[in-house]
């Protein structure tokens, strides 16, 4: 797919210890039972299945059920519905929230820009002289751009993208093509013209099906978006009230599995893992991580800085940053609480 960038670590693959139950108060005499969403088809919740699969979660005192999600926007639907205890999801998906009544509180960064642009071959980029931004995006004015969903986290970020390559919104028709398999479809069966891609979505298509318009993955340097954290860890108010020993449990097994997955030693046995839960084969896997997988190589602390950056990837109507003291929970995103 797209050449490699620094290679990030992978590893030993161990039986998931994800255990089943519904959420409840903390309990000084086992483990608290607590219910985390993770995106199918994406990056975004891989340290979850990594500290399920490598028994971080249990060791850490908390017994975790798996739930998967389509999107982000269903994870906080759930969410609001207590049907999650933790969830992901960027700045605007806590915007969000705010805006229904709730009160959410983040708990982590999460990884970089995992998204490129890429075309059918059949469509002209006489502008590209690079794959770095802007690549070829000033010839893909009347096109058809595929995306998740309107108004999705990916579509904000796509539309910061061309906005700073002089690309307005009404230059381009914007289509809603869904993640992985459809997505890909999309691109093929030429309902679309341009596609939004991130991983696994990235290593379905066919090498010979498309062309980079532009890989902003590996330039990050000139990326538009090269201070977005695509992800944030989240938990309710609610929730974080009453299971905090669960909720700082839960941060230092994710910690656990940011430090096992950036280990070279784990390399083979981590691509098992992206295999087994994006429905990849092994070699398809370590080949996404050889392309993408340094996009973990982000700080574990969120920072007031890095916060209020986010605040551009937020739809128009939402550009006031969240204040950082009421919004994040310091104990989890701005220290390691691991002894």
């Amino acid at each position: 797919m797209f050449r490699r960038v620094g290679l990030v670590a992978a590893g030993m693959a161990a039986v998931l210890a994800a255990a089943v139950g519904c959420s409840g108060g903390d309990d000084e005499g086992g483990s608290t039972a607590v219910r985390v969403g993770w995106q199918k088809n994406a990056l975004i919740g891989l340290m979850d299945l990594v500290a399920a699969d490598q028994g971080f979660f249990k060791a850490r005192g908390i017994d975790v059920t798996l739930m998967p999600m389509e999107t982000g926007q269903v994870a906080v639907t759930s969410a609001l519905r207590g049907e999650l205890d933790i969830l992901y999801g960027p700045q605007s998906n806590v915007v969000q929230a705010a805006s229904q009544g709730e009160c959410f509180k983040v708990l982590s960064t999460g990884h970089g820009n995992s998204i490129n642009f890429v075309a059918r071959k059949d469509v002209s980029l006489p502008s590209k002289t690079s794959d770095a931004f802007p690549g070829g995006l000033a010839d893909i004015k009347g096109l058809k751009v595929g995306v998740p969903n309107l108004g999705s986290a990916t579509d904000r970020q796509a539309r910061v993208v061309l906005k700073a390559a002089g690309i307005n919104d009404d230059d381009v028709d914007f289509v809603a093509v869904g993640v992985g398999g459809t997505a890909v479809a999309a691109l093929e069966g030429k309902s679309v013209d341009v596609l939004v891609v991130f991983p696994p979505a990235s290593e379905a298509l066919p090498k010979d099906s498309y062309q980079v318009v532009v890989d902003l993955v590996n330039n990050p340097e000139t990326s538009p978006l090269k201070d977005v954290v695509i992800s944030h860890q989240m938990t309710t108010c609610d929730f974080l009230e009453k299971n905090e020993q669960a909720v700082l449990g839960y941060c230092r097994a994710y910690l656990d599995a940011r430090d096992w997955t950036t280990n070279p030693a784990n390399r083979d046995a981590l691509a098992q893992i992206i295999a087994r839960h994006l429905n990849l084969e092994p070699a398809a896997a370590k080949a996404m991580w050889e392309g993408y997988g340094a996009v973990w190589n982000t700080p574990t602390k969120l920072t007031p800085e890095v916060w209020t950056a986010q605040t551009k990837y937020n739809s128009p109507q939402d550009q006031s940053t969240p204040p950082f003291d009421e919004w994040v929970y310091g104990p989890c995103a701005t220290e390691d609480q691991r002894s």
